[in-house]
């Protein structure tokens, strides 16, 4: 009976040595972003909008940005860091009004970043060129808006993060997008701050952003997978 105890014994500590060595023989690769090429991006824009929540709107004609991502593969969810953005000036705004928007993508604040949804946010075949789709969103956003209202002059900070999406170009090409607006269930938005002048009794507490930027890198837009 001690003889069959022991080869018993034996035998379930040996198939508990298997049972805990099998998961990690057995795993797969850990999913992860992949940005194809990753280094240094442009991003240009045609009309950029800033709505805030009583329905003043400061449009800018045109707006462009520069970024970098990292070597791939990442975990996320940050997939690229902007380092620049610029809005053209002046920008007008309601009762042809006219602002300034400066952004901060340095120093304290430092950059903004672009995020992917993890998991979740990537769709093989989708988005406006069918070659997949990525949703995320931006955040550490800040901007400085100066100008003036029919009642004055006014200055104001805007903090937060919007919703993006990007959209991978056609095969080899030039088109990839990443369009800003706000998704319809989305908790993200602006908050506006720091109110200064008279002019900013007419300026709301919150903001939505809208503007689609032409990505590249280089002479092409670089492509975003998840896998």
């Amino acid at each position: 009976m001690r003889k069959r105890t022991s080869i018993l014994t034996a035998a379930a500590a040996a198939a508990a040595a298997v049972a805990l060595t099998a998961p990690s023989a057995m795993a797969g690769p850990t999913a992860a972003w992949n940005i194809t090429p990753t280094g240094n991006f442009t991003g240009a824009a045609g009309q950029t909008i800033l709505t805030d929540n009583v329905g003043n709107q400061i449009k800018c004609a045109t707006a462009t940005a520069n970024g970098n991502a990292p070597a791939s593969p990442v975990a996320g969810p940050v997939l690229a860091q902007i380092t620049t953005a610029t809005f053209n000036a002046p920008c007008t705004g309601p009762f042809s009004s006219t602002w300034t928007v400066t952004s901060e993508t340095s120093g304290a604040n430092g950059p903004w970043r672009i995020n992917g949804n993890t998991p979740g946010g990537y769709t093989a075949g989708a988005g406006a060129n069918k070659t997949g789709l990525t949703k995320g969103y931006i955040d550490n956003i800040k901007a400085t808006v100066t100008g003036s209202s029919v009642l004055g002059p006014c200055t104001f900070v805007v903090t937060g993060s919007v919703d993006g999406e990007y959209n991978n170009p056609t095969a080899g090409g030039a088109n990839g997008t990443l369009a800003v607006a706000p998704a319809a269930t989305s908790p993200r938005t602006l908050t506006i701050s720091n109110k200064v002048g008279g002019g900013c009794g007419i300026v709301g507490a919150t903001a939505t952003f809208k503007g689609t930027y032409t990505v590249k890198n280089g002479s092409a837009s670089p492509v975003i997978t998840y896998s």
